[in-house]
This record gives structure tokens, sequence and C-alpha cells, in this order.
């Protein structure tokens, strides 16, 4: 039986948010999005949501870029509105539907790296693997991310910066204005 959830406007969505006791309360501030946002990743495929329990389902390509020992590594987002928020993760991107992995990661490091990947270059770093906690993104709607590890030796790439850099991003109508991108 499918139980996903479908809703005809962001209304909808928060009096569904609300009525499953998510604190939505608590959206918006510190490094959280807001319900506007959620509603956004719904419309735009990235993001499902399940009933019985309430929660939100992602599949999402996380870019490992290598050199050397070190791993690029996204350390903190600056949102539209001026908050910031510490990462600590590879560069990622969700799956919008129908999207493959490598259409995915080849799409994250256009967006938040202005790289435009040569064929072939990207591989699978190991099996795709999920799991479910607590998203800081949306704080009390448990989500279940199914990941995609990617790989590229940054030598494969045009040339990154050697020291921490903030880019912008190029996502057309996401919350995150820029990142700060570093190796570690």
């Amino acid at each position: 039986m499918d139980d996903q959830a479908t809703f005809e406007d962001q209304a909808a969505l928060e009096r569904w948010l609300a009525a499953a006791g998510v604190p939505l309360g608590r959206w918006g501030r510190d490094g959280a999005k807001t319900p506007a946002d959620l509603w956004a990743e719904v419309a735009a495929g990235e993001t499902t949501l399940r009933n019985a329990p309430p929660r939100r389902a992602v599949g999402v390509a996380q870019v490992l870029v290598r050199r050397g020992g070190r791993v690029l590594t996204e350390i903190a987002q600056e949102m539209a509105d001026g908050r910031r928020r510490e990462r600590g993760r590879p560069p990622s991107e969700k799956l919008k539907g129908g999207e493959d992995a490598p259409a995915a990661a080849r799409r994250c490091l256009a967006e938040e790296l202005g790289i435009i990947a040569p064929p072939g270059v990207l591989y699978e770093d190991r099996p795709a693997e999920e799991r479910t906690l607590d998203s800081p993104s949306y704080p009390g709607l448990p989500t279940t991310y199914r990941l995609f590890p990617m790989a590229v030796a940054a030598d494969d790439l045009p040339a990154l910066p050697e020291v921490d850099f903030w880019r912008d991003n190029a996502a057309a109508g996401d919350p995150v204005r820029r990142h700060l991108w570093g190796w570690r």
C-alpha cells in the first residue's frame, strides 16, 4: 500500500505537519528551514512525505572530491536571510524525481561549485545506504535519507582553491545563498 502523502498547497502541508505534532515553531530559526522551503522541495520532486508515521524521504548524492588524504567539505551555509548553519559534510544534492545519482552529483558540482564535471570522472564510491534521523533542516520531522556516495579526484576537475573559500549558490530558488568550502 502506498503511504505517500500529497497536498494541494502549502497550507494543507502545514496543517498535516501540525496535526502530526511536528514543532513548526522551531522551523525557520537557527539553522532550520521553513515550511515554505519544505513545500518547495516537495513541489520540485526532491522530497516525498509519508504517512503512518509522518516522515520525509529524500535521495541524496554525496560527492566525495578527494585531494590526497583530504576531502572537500562544506563547512557552513549562509541562508538567503543571513542565518548561518554549520555543516561538516561533502558536497551533496537531493535527487529530483526520476534523476539518478550521477546526474544529481554532476548538478551538485555545477550549482554549488561552478564545476562542469568531465564525462567519466565520477564513480560510485560504495553502495547506497539508508538512514533515518531527525533532520536538522526540519526539526521534529523524521527523515529517511537514501545516500548515494559518488567520488571524483580533485585532479580530474578544474582547479579548486587550496584554502577555505566561499562560493555563491547557483541553484534558482534555493534558500542557501552561499557555501563555505574547505579541505578536511
